[in-house]
Formats: structure tokens, sequence, C-alpha cells
């Protein structure tokens, strides 16, 4: 497995390491969404600082932004951090006005994990209303 989430307080940091692909990076997606504690979530750090390279490339970008719709409605009170060095992944932060990633989470790459920490704990809570997809529980 080139990835693993690690949950901490209020997120989730997603390491990957090795050769990532776009499925891959999916999935961790994923199993992300599929955890109860997604819909307290306040950040998502996805590291991709120690990969070796990867094979996520621009047409990758309709099941990462299936995925993130689907997610927006049940919590879109998420800040999205990419941990990279790589421009082209970068794209995944600072998606274009074109892109179906576009305006779907606040989302920001940065080079280090010390500078996307100072950052997050700079941002003030979202409070964006959701679609409560998901059944109370009882």
């Amino acid at each position: 497995m080139a990835f693993e989430n690690v949950w901490e307080p209020g997120g989730v940091t997603t390491r990957f390491t090795g050769f990532v692909t776009a499925a891959e990076y999916v999935r961790s997606a994923e199993e992300i969404c599929a955890d109860p504690r997604f819909d307290t979530l306040r950040f998502v750090i996805k590291d991709l600082l120690a990969i070796t390279g990867h094979a996520i490339e621009p047409e990758a970008c309709d099941p990462i932004a299936a995925i993130r719709h689907g997610a927006r409605y049940t919590n879109p009170n998420i800040y999205l951090v990419l941990l990279t060095t790589d421009e082209r992944l970068q794209t995944l932060a600072h998606p274009g006005t074109d892109s179906f990633l576009h305006g779907l989470y606040e989302s920001h790459a940065f080079a280090s994990d010390e500078a996307a920490r100072r950052w997050l704990v700079a941002q003030p809570p979202l409070a964006r209303p959701n679609g409560r997809l998901r059944r109370a529980s009882a």
C-alpha cells in the first residue's frame, strides 16, 4: 500500500510513499469519507513529500472531483492541504476555473508540513451548511 491515513484531533493526514497511482489517491479519499469521523473533520492533509513518482495526471481529476463533490454534501467545512513540491500535483489544490475540482473545498498546497500547520492554525473554522446526507445517530 502506498498510503496510510493517520487520524488526529480534528483531522487526518494521508502519508503517501513510493510511486502513487491515481487509483490509490482516490482510494485514500474513499477510506476517509467512509469513516464515521469524517462528519467532524476540519482538515485533511495529503502528504506527497515522500513519494518517488506518481501517475496522477489531469485526466485523473474526474474521479477525484466525484469523491470531493459527494464528500462536500456531508462535510463542506474541511480545509484540504496538499504537501508537495511537484507543480503538477499542486493543481489538485489550486485548480483552474475550468476544473471540476474548482470551488469544492478551501484547498492549498505547501512545501512543508510545518508551513501547512501554521496556516491551518491561523484559519477560522468554516461554517458552511451541509446537505446532511447521513442519518443522525439514534
